[in-house]
């Protein structure tokens, strides 16, 4: 069935009950609509999940994949103790993919971590609620640059539309840090434009518009999620779908936008 469900969701730790707890309150536009992504993603009934993040231990001149046949959350870094939940790998598919791209001329190296990431478990734990036998592929961005990460994701979506199974996509993408008058590192109308360009981008189903954005305004706008969100366009190259914004909002100073890619 290939590529069955794709979406961009952010991956702030205070979206976690135990570690946002009262700060909660300010992000309910971006709970309530990654709550109704799940509901969307679970009818979708994947049978692998790839997700990119931003963050974990990223290569400077390689992207990775992190293969070990077992998963689990760790938010120990944001004093959270008691959340447990843990994911298998598809192992055939990571198998797969390693091989095929060995010819591909790409940058793509494997790491082995069982803790995964924030970047990666936020939108686990909210997406995966009720797919307690669904695998995973989390892959990591790298130091390279935002068309590298396109031209990935293109050769990434071949590889799963020749495969036979449902597989969705998710980029664990925050927009800009620098969005709103109260960001921590300041407002930057760099950052505004970057939040208002991704928007267009996922609205007007204009996937190649993301090689726009190049490195300097990425970093001027401090925007963690801009190669996943780049990577995630050039896996949607050439496939029909039809956009949703669930939702958007700078309730800190860093955009948090929760949207779909309906596949048809």
């Amino acid at each position: 069935m290939s590529l069955t469900f794709a979406c961009i969701t952010p991956h702030t730790p205070l979206l976690m009950p135990t570690i946002g707890k009262d700060n909660l309150a300010l992000l309910a536009k971006t709970q309530k609509a990654v709550q109704a992504l799940e509901q969307e993603l679970y009818v979708s009934q994947p049978e692998t999940i790839i997700i990119v993040s931003p963050h974990g231990d990223s290569l400077a001149d390689a992207l990775s994949i992190n293969f070990t046949p077992k998963y689990r959350t760790n938010f120990a870094e944001f004093g959270d103790l008691t959340t447990k939940m843990e994911w298998r790998a598809d192992v055939m598919l990571i198998d797969r993919i390693r091989e095929d791209f060995k010819d591909k001329h790409l940058p793509l190296s494997m790491a082995s971590n069982e803790n995964l990431d924030y970047g990666t478990a936020v939108p686990l734990f909210y997406l995966t609620q009720h797919l307690p036998k669904v695998q995973i592929i989390p892959i990591l961005t790298a130091g390279l640059d935002t068309k590298t990460h396109y031209n990935f994701g293109r050769e990434l979506k071949d590889e799963i539309m020749s495969s036979t199974k449902r597989v969705a996509v998710i980029a664990s993408a925050d927009l800009s840090h620098r969005a709103g008058e109260n960001s921590p590192e300041g407002m930057s109308p760099r950052g505004v434009a970057f939040d208002d360009k991704v928007q267009e981008i996922v609205s007007k189903k204009s996937p190649i518009g993301i090689i726009d954005i190049d490195d300097a305004w990425a970093d001027e706008a401090q925007a963690c999620g801009a190669k996943v969100i780049a990577l995630l366009c050039g896996m949607l190259d050439e496939v029909h779908f039809e956009p949703q914004v669930l939702s958007y909002e700078k309730p800190v100073g860093v955009g948090y936008m929760v949207a779909q890619m309906k596949i048809s």
